[in-house]
């Protein structure tokens, strides 16, 4: 990586966990390690930016713990400390650097929709009605993204996802498809109907907060390309998610039938 704007390829996961739970050396690990590895054929590494957009709950404090300390979150040669821009991370190994984290939050609707607020470690009250969630986010300068669910864009809640997709422009905010979606699932209804709408689809891990989860981070995520400035990672990559030109391609892979009953069983029993 150089210090001059550029446009290069971007690996992204687009909903990043890191829970407490989490051996966090091996969460960002999986980042990087599983990003590169869904690199497309004839992308050199060394070329590519790997990002992790995080998704933090009121309960996770990963990015502010990284940014109050006095000195990098070391483990081993591994090193994750505060970035050049307020809302971003740089992690490096060895010295060198090898991906980024950029601030996020996940916040939980009156409806119980999971809605992403990226970009931005900036404070947005979770609980509002759905439509007002997007506005505050949108009006805190981060990009909200409407997270698929398992089971939760039906009935009700879905007539509520259908109704924001048709009252508002696409580019209003963007939808969130998951990793832990199986394989074998086709795309979800709601999901095809914004993207033949021109809402825009990223992908991401949206691993669950169960110890050893932190191996799936990186496992789904998006590819992109667009202008990347290093002295402005978290700018950078908002400037990317709401340009019209930018295509997200899916990268990575979702989990398989059984991955997803073990997990979301596991999950649900620890509930």
């Amino acid at each position: 990586m150089d210090d001059t704007t550029s446009q290069p390829m971007l690996m992204i996961d687009g909903h990043v966990h890191i829970y407490q739970q989490y051996d966090w050396a091996g969460a960002v690990h999986a980042l990087i390690d599983h990003l590169s590895a869904s690199l497309p054929p004839g992308v050199p590494r060394q070329k590519a930016i790997l990002i992790g957009l995080l998704a933090e709950s009121k309960a996770c404090r990963f990015f502010n713990e990284v940014i109050e300390r006095r000195s990098p979150l070391t483990k081993g040669s591994l090193q994750v400390e505060a970035g050049p821009d307020t809302d971003s991370l740089i992690i490096r190994e060895a010295g060198i650097i090898k991906g980024y984290l950029i601030a996020g939050r996940q916040l939980v609707t009156a409806e119980n929709l999971e809605v992403l607020a990226l970009g931005m470690n900036t404070s947005i009250s979770s609980g509002l009605p759905l439509a007002e969630t997007v506005k505050s986010i949108t009006g805190k300068g981060a990009i909200p993204v409407l997270s698929w669910s398992p089971g939760k864009w039906f009935f009700h809640r879905g007539k509520l996802v259908n109704s924001l997709i048709h009252s508002h422009s696409a580019g209003s905010f963007l939808i969130g498809d998951i990793g832990l979606r199986p394989n074998l699932w086709p795309l979800p209804r709601l999901m095809k109907m914004a993207a033949q709408r021109g809402f825009k689809i990223i992908g991401g891990s949206d691993s669950l907060p169960l110890a050893g989860e932190e191996r799936w981070i990186g496992h789904s995520g998006f590819q992109v390309v667009g202008a990347f400035n290093p002295h402005q990672p978290a700018a950078s990559v908002r400037n990317i998610l709401i340009n019209p030109a930018s295509a997200f391609i899916p990268a990575g892979n979702h989990c398989s039938l059984l991955d997803f009953a073990r997990r979301w069983g596991k999950n649900q029993v620890k509930k």
